[in-house]
């Protein structure tokens, strides 16, 4: 029941009470006897409203069953036959082929549903605001009934992109197939304003395509479609606000129809608000195996929460321009049409797009025609058609409507601001060069006949793989010479590769639930390294793997809140959720490990049969392992005794990941391998419960080099650890006096221990300056990851994890010290608030001055890639820990900018080193040196400049200027756009000082967050995290508890993963500090050395 409702049935009971005067002059009288009559029943009418409004508005929702055939929700009257009475007169939509319709003003948010009927008469509703009434518990399974499915879309909107009214109508047609007998057809709907539904059947052989032609069609009917399209979206601007008034709708029924049964009249319909469901119920069976057209007419709002049907805008010369675009993935398509809104519920799509004069469209599929809108209020429009789609989810249809330019290529074209278009000309370089390589690595040509990636100003992810029109976030897409730094170029190759990928792995096939999603990011995020590799050899991009997706998706996935690889969701928010490290990260290196145990060959064919068989269709990861299986042992890789599955079920259904223990028997020349779980300290002091209770073990691939052999190109496996606790190689030929490193290249997902005296070979060889390198890079950068990590998780004693670390003063090589960099840092943090943290101090600087004066301050511009890299890293590091030469040069340059004429366009600061130039200048200077970066930013397009602009003013050590940061990233005034609100939050909480102003200021403003930043948890949750990272003494966890105990079920996983860190950091402290401490202390060093 809306409001509007409400205040009538007040009204009716006010006159009522009113007419019943009192008076002698009237002369009425009224005996006891008619008094209590009356009396009594106005009571009982009293009490027989108020349980119809407790009925209908407080219906507890049951449980949904597989064909939904028994309802019991909140639902709007059979209108049907009323409607066709009263709206006779009314020309229908379509003339021959529409049904009776159900006339109805059904509001469908994410927050409230109210479902009412549009006759004066039938006043039904739901939940009002201010009602006392609790909403139901959010329902565990929200999948669609399977009795229907989806054949064929047929989408026309209009999107009004004028500030004050930014909303969109339309109108979707949608063929289904009926798969089992029902007496619903139950979709997706959710912050739409749905107007009319109708619904025919289909006659066997029939085709839609004549009768609902989009608009304009030049088909004999379509100036009588073109008569009638306002009516069908809602087109009128000067109609905006009667969506929220009587819509009289039609039922568009000709006799002929309702001769030969052809309307399906519709019982009643209704929302389910914990499923977002859109129910219509008809009054007789749908039979299993024929077709209906279900026309729904509706109505949205063009949001600012970066989801559904969005608006974004951005500035030229003080005149803000807006546009309108999409982000459906995974469950937002159901908020710009109502749609079956699975992954495995394909269809075929047909879009229909009105935009003003002076913008253009983009779909995923090439535009067809264009005509001039004819309806009545849209005379600057112009209808947009676009081919039909092949088959594909909802959650890939994309549409844009916008007044940016392009850059061609044959039939790549890349699009932008055109202020910011010649930054889009290295995406357009790559992009047709990755193409064509995945054509040949798959074996499969890109389906589809043209692809258009643009670069939008406001976009929640780094990018979306939409089929033909991929989407991007500006620093994803743009790469401004001179001003941009290499790390952004390799991030535009980097997501370009990885959205390409994705034109096969999960769109050409796709996961059939998201249980499955690690299908489709874990296969696009080791094929982005596959093709940077193909495009841009010298990056040495494989190498940079280890250190950028293995090691930094194992700090997650050693806590015990971690979550299986293929793991079950059932709402929206569980879905979101699992768009972590663990799908991305550990998809991608599970999927490496198995490209090198099956051989490249078998890898590559395997996947070929797999997506030509279920092209266009979904598919589970068992599938995959059929194939691949297949393959195996059709070049015989495997034996008939081994599968794919059994092994890779180890590594997607098991939570975690094993540490392999090495233990040799130096007399015996066996070798003993151990396996077990791998987690951080437990906040606990019983370490037997590392193991856990389930004791989880995996197929292991053992591969492994001595000193002897060095040969780290082989990662085929010697052998391999059964799902077995312990294996032994008895009568080895490994000399004693020789180290063993066990696996290569470190492809095998699990870190590995070994006993004390392969240890000390490992750091004796490794501290001979003239054999180091006889180690692979990438298994050094292992050894020093697995040591120090091992050591955090109490199963090997830091002394001996240290000293690992020893040799790096004379590494010099990108990987081994991004490893260790990354892995200190961990040290770092704990230590930093420690009295004996300048000992730490003192021996990472000793590490660092070899390195840092290898690298030198000097950015030349032929610098190769992984030099560029490591000088950032080391002078980072450096500066960090306040080294004097790195701070006074950086203070030097940027006074030198400061100084500049026109900063604005002269920047003597090199592109690689501003992030570092920017924070050092801003954390040791003072106010004057923070306005000046923010005017920066005020005044920049570029949007990687901003993003480096954004992180720098969060290193601060003025507490003032960090919460006014904050602040200033929780409205729109600024200038901080709500996609980059969380980089805010990111920036002050790696500055020791704002990091508990940071969770502070969460604590005080959670719900302001919340409403400011929209329904979609994912900033949110990537905050907490790093807002919480440092969080290792007792006040600061119970701080975290209590917040927990509040906002827990918004933030489900995220606070359950940043209480067990601050857990174990608490421990960490307790057991390791001091054994750190005194290893520090007994370092010795030159006397001269400076610090």
């Amino acid at each position: 029941m809306n409001n509007s409702t409400k205040m009538q049935i007040r009204e009716n009971f006010t006159m009522d009470g009113n007419t019943r005067t009192y008076s002698e002059n009237r002369g009425y009288f009224i005996t006891r006897m008619t008094l209590l009559t009356t009396v009594a029943i106005f009571s009982c009418l009293l009490v027989g409203t108020g349980l119809l409004i407790y009925h209908f508005a407080g219906c507890q929702e049951l449980p949904v069953h597989a064909s939904i055939c028994d309802h019991r929700y909140h639902f709007v009257s059979n209108l049907s036959s009323r409607a066709h009475l009263e709206h006779e007169t009314t020309p229908p939509l379509v003339e021959d082929a529409s049904t009776a319709p159900a006339t109805t003003a059904t509001s469908i948010s994410s927050s409230r549903i109210s479902s009412t009927s549009t006759s004066a008469s039938a006043e039904i509703g739901t939940h009002q605001p201010g009602s006392s009434e609790t909403h139901p518990p959010e329902e565990d399974d929200v999948r669609l009934p399977r009795s229907i499915e989806p054949i064929a879309y047929n989408i026309r909107l209009i999107p009004f992109i004028v500030e004050d009214n930014f909303t969109f109508a339309g109108t979707v047609d949608i063929e289904v197939r009926v798969t089992a007998d029902c007496d619903n057809i139950t979709l997706h709907a959710v912050a739409l304003q749905i107007h009319e539904a109708h619904v025919r059947r289909q006659e066997p052989g029939a085709s839609d395509d004549d009768e609902d032609a989009a608009p304009g069609g030049d088909d004999g009917g379509g100036g009588r479609n073109k008569r009638h399209l306002s009516e069908a979206t809602g087109s009128n601007n000067d109609n905006r606000q009667e969506h929220n008034e009587v819509d009289n709708g039609t039922d568009g029924a000709t006799s002929s129809d309702n001769a030969s049964g052809r309307i399906v009249e519709i019982d009643r319909q209704f929302v389910v608000e914990s499923k977002q469901f859109y129910v219509l119920m008809f009054k007789r069976k749908l039979l299993a195996g024929e077709r209906y057209v279900v026309r729904i007419k509706y109505d949205g709002v063009l949001n600012d929460y970066l989801q559904g049907f969005y608006r974004s805008s951005y500035t030229v010369r003080n005149e803000t321009r807006w546009l309108a675009t999409t982000q459906f993935q995974p469950t937002d398509a159901r908020r710009a049409f109502p749609c079956f809104d699975e992954p495995a519920l394909k269809a075929r799509f047909s879009i229909s797009l009105a935009r003003p004069k002076s913008m253009v469209s983009l779909s995923n599929m090439p535009k067809l025609k264009s005509y001039n809108a004819p309806e009545p209020g849209l005379e600057d429009y112009v209808w947009d058609i676009y081919q039909q789609s092949v088959p594909m989810s909802t959650y890939l249809v994309a549409f844009v409507v916008c007044d940016f330019v392009s850059l061609k290529s044959n039939n790549f074209a890349v699009w932008a601001r055109s202020d910011a278009i010649s930054s889009a000309r290295y995406a357009l370089d790559v992009g047709p060069k990755i193409l064509k390589y995945l054509e040949q690595f798959f074996d499969i040509k890109y389906p589809l006949p043209k692809m258009d990636m643009i670069a939008l100003p406001d976009f929640s992810a780094g990018a979306m793989e939409n089929w033909g029109l991929i989407t991007y976030r500006e620093t994803a897409m743009l790469y401004e010479e001179n001003v941009s730094a290499n790390s952004n170029k390799q991030r535009v190759v980097t997501v370009v590769a990885h959205e390409l990928a994705h034109q096969w792995f999960g769109n050409l096939v796709t996961p059939t639930w998201w249980t499955d999603l690690w299908l489709n990011e874990g296969f696009a995020s080791y094929m982005e390294y596959l093709g940077v590799d193909a495009v841009e050899p010298a990056w040495k991009s494989m190498e940079q793997f280890v250190v950028n997706e293995l090691h930094n998706v194992f700090s997650l996935d050693a806590l015990s809140s971690s979550h299986q690889i293929s793991v079950q969701v059932h709402n929206p928010e569980e879905i979101n959720e699992i768009f972590d490290k663990i799908s991305y990260g550990k998809g991608a290196a599970i999927i490496r490990m198995m490209d090198h145990f099956l051989t490249s060959d078998v890898f590559r064919k395997g996947l070929t049969h797999y997506l030509n068989e279920k092209k266009y269709l979904s598919a589970d990861q068992d599938d995959l392992w059929t194939f691949l299986t297949a393959e195996a042992r059709n070049q015989d890789v495997f034996d008939d005794s081994m599968s794919v599955k059994e092994i890779m079920d180890t590594w997607t259904l098991l939570t975690g990941f094993p540490v392999v223990s090495v233990t040799r028997d130096y007399d015996s020349k066996s070798i003993e391998f151990t396996q077990e779980r791998f987690m951080f300290i437990e906040p606990s002091n019983d370490t037997s419960a590392k193991k856990g209770e389930d004791h989880p073990l995996w197929w292991i691939p053992i591969t492994f080099t001595t000193f002897g052999e060095s040969n780290f190109n082989s990662t085929k496996p010697y052998i391999w650890m059964k799902a077995e606790d312990k294996l032994v190689l008895q009568e080895t030929d490994i000399p004693n006096h020789d180290w063993m490193v066990v696996n290569i290249q470190q492809t095998g997902y699990y870190r590995v221990n070994y006993d004390q005296r392969n240890w000390a070979m490992i750091v004796g060889h490794l501290m001979d300056k003239r054999k180091h390198t006889t180690i692979a890079p990438s298994n050094r950068a292992q050894l020093i990851d697995d040591a120090l990590n091992l050591a955090r998780g109490g199963y090997l004693n830091y002394s001996i994890a240290l000293n690992v670390t020893r040799y790096l003063v004379h590494e010099t090589e990108y990987v081994p010290w991004k490893a260790a960099i990354g892995a200190l840092n961990f040290i770092d943090s704990m230590l930093i608030k420690t009295s004996s943290y300048d000992k730490f101090k003192k021996y990472s600087l000793h590490l660092l001055k070899p390195i840092y004066a290898k690298v030198g301050f000097e950015d030349p511009k032929d610098s190769p890639l992984l030099t560029v890299y490591k000088r950032v890293d080391v002078l980072t590091a450096a500066c960090h820990l306040g080294y004097r030469d790195c701070v006074s040069k950086c203070v030097q340059k940027f006074y030198e900018w400061m100084h500049e004429p026109h900063p604005d366009i002269n920047n003597p600061v090199s592109p690689n080193l501003k992030n570092i130039v920017y924070c050092t200048a801003i954390k040791y200077g003072d106010q004057a040196e923070w306005d000046f970066a923010w005017e920066r930013f005020q005044k920049t397009t570029i949007a990687s400049e901003k993003e480096t602009l954004l992180s720098a003013l969060g290193c601060s050590r003025e507490t003032w200027i960090l919460t006014r940061f904050l602040e200033y990233s929780m409205t729109d005034e600024y200038g901080i756009r709500k996609q980059d609100v969380f980089r805010v939050f990111i920036a002050v909480s790696n500055n020791v000082i704002g990091q508990p102003i940071a969770f502070s200021y969460i604590r005080n403003n959670w719900k302001k967050m919340k409403e400011y930043l929209g329904t979609s948890m994912s900033n949110l949750n990537m905050i907490l995290k790093y807002s919480t990272k440092r969080l290792n003494v007792q006040h600061e966890l119970d701080e975290l508890k209590e917040f927990a105990q509040t906002h827990v079920k918004d933030t489900g996983r995220t606070i359950q993963q940043a209480i067990e860190r601050a857990q174990a950091n608490i421990l960490w402290m307790d057991m390791n500090a001091d054994t750190i401490v005194q290893w520090l202390n007994d370092v010795e060093y030159d006397p001269d050395e400076e610090m």
